[in-house]
Order: structure tokens, then sequence, then C-alpha cells
């Protein structure tokens, strides 16, 4: 339930009759899946899958009006997420597990791994990493406070990038926090070749 929640504050959004996920039709189709799944493992109902191939999107949707209730009630808002101050409930904030698999929501849906790379004196230095985007202050502030809690040191960019900045805090997050978006395993993979023996085992 704390990922569906990390999903929704993500790619997410809700009126008074529907709860719809928006994802990426060229990446996120395999992650598309997953979704549905879990939907329809927490709540026991099949969601309707839109394809707007000429958009690139891909629309998850469910048009029940006692879900979109149970979702107020687990803390998840009906409307403008960002100006209602987007951030994690705290039943979530308060246990270690479901901050950590929200996390994983959040990062699955709204986060990428990447190689940022410099030249300096024609010499070209990449460097790995981890970075959760969110408008939201109060969001990107409760991120990288559970992130700090778990031992690694986030960094706020720009004011809406939460970034995993170490290799090895990027190898152990993924081995601790995981990933269920296969686009985002394979950019892992990529940005962080040649890991050796700390590649996560549970990939």
């Amino acid at each position: 339930m704390a990922e569906f929640v990390g999903i929704v504050m993500g790619d997410g959004g809700i009126t008074k009759r529907q709860v719809a996920i928006t994802l990426n039709y060229k990446t996120d189709k395999l992650y598309a899946v997953f979704v549905s799944n879990i939907i329809k493992e927490l709540f026991k109902i099949k969601p309707a899958i839109y394809f707007r191939r000429k958009e690139s999107l891909i629309n998850i949707v469910v048009s029940r009006t006692r879900l979109v209730e149970f979702c107020e009630s687990i803390g998840l808002k009906i409307g403008n997420k960002l100006k209602q101050g987007l951030d994690m409930p705290q039943w979530i904030k308060k246990d270690r597990f479901f901050s950590s698999t929200c996390i994983r929501g959040l990062i699955d849906t709204d986060g990428c791994v990447f190689s940022e790379c410099h030249k300096i004196k024609n010499k070209k230095y990449c460097y790995p990493r981890l970075c959760l985007t969110s408008y939201s202050p109060k969001l990107c502030s409760s991120v990288a406070g559970i992130l700090k809690e778990l031992g690694f040191s986030p960094k706020i960019r720009i004011g809406r990038n939460v970034q995993l900045e170490n290799k090895q805090d990027i190898i152990r997050c993924f081995s601790l926090i995981n990933t269920h978006n296969p686009h985002i395993k394979k950019c892992f993979k990529v940005s962080l070749g040649g890991v050796g023996s700390g590649y996560p085992k549970r990939f």
C-alpha cells in the first residue's frame, strides 16, 4: 500500500470519481503491467489501460468513487496535489519499511539514474547519479530526511531534485529499496556498469 501511495504521489492524479496513473509509453510499458497488477492485488479491481501513442503516454485508470474515498482516507489528495502541499502521509513517515517502500514508488515514477559527465583538460569524467524530482518542497524534504535516517547522504539540488551522488550510496539504495521499474533497472546497470561484488544481489 505504501508503494501504491508513492506511485500515485509521483505520476498519479485523483478526481472525485477517478484515480489515474500516467506513465511514459516508450519506457514504462513493462512497469505499467506491474502498476496494474498492484492495483488488482490491493483492491481486487482491474484497471482500464489506455495507450496514447501520439502523446507517448499510458493511462492506468480506475473509476470508482469508493476507491477515491479510500485514497483520501490514507492521505492522498483530490485535485492539484502540489497546491495542497504534497507530502508523505504520517502513517508512512512513522514506519521505516513503509517510508522506504513509498520512496521506491516515487523513484519508479519520478526518478532516474544517469551519468553526470564533465570534461577537464580534455579528459571526460562521468559520475553516477540517482535523482528523484518533485516540485513539492515538503516531499523533497521528507524524502531527503528519510534517506538520511537510512544512512545515505542525499543532496537537494535546485530545490526540486533529491540526489544520491555517491556511487556506493546508489548501489546500496538499489539493494535496500530496490526497483520494480525495468527501465530504472536498465539505467542503473548502464550507469553503474562493472560495479563487481557490490552489485545488488536482489537483482
